[in-house]
């Protein structure tokens, strides 16, 4: 999922560019140059929000503390039944 968001990013990161090259290179079509804002926007917004943290650091910790408490636990379980 990470990945993905990286991907997003690196996409509005280039119709950013795109868009600062086309307003400083001459005259500006202005659909055009609102075509590129809104791309950007259409990528970088789920970029941010993929990449936002959901919990707090705590919460996810005792969250990943747990899932790898019952991993363990289970692991135990199977090897004395064989």
């Amino acid at each position: 999922m990470r990945t993905f968001s990286l991907l997003f990013a690196l996409i509005a990161l280039a119709m950013l560019a795109m868009l600062v090259i086309y307003l400083v290179r001459g005259p500006v079509d202005p659909l055009i140059a609102t075509g590129l804002f809104i791309s950007f926007l259409s990528c970088a917004v789920p970029a941010l929000f993929l990449l936002k943290p959901f919990e707090s650091r705590e919460d996810f910790q005792r969250r990943r503390e747990a899932r790898d408490r019952r991993r363990k636990e289970s692991r135990d379980s199977e090897d004395q039944g064989s």
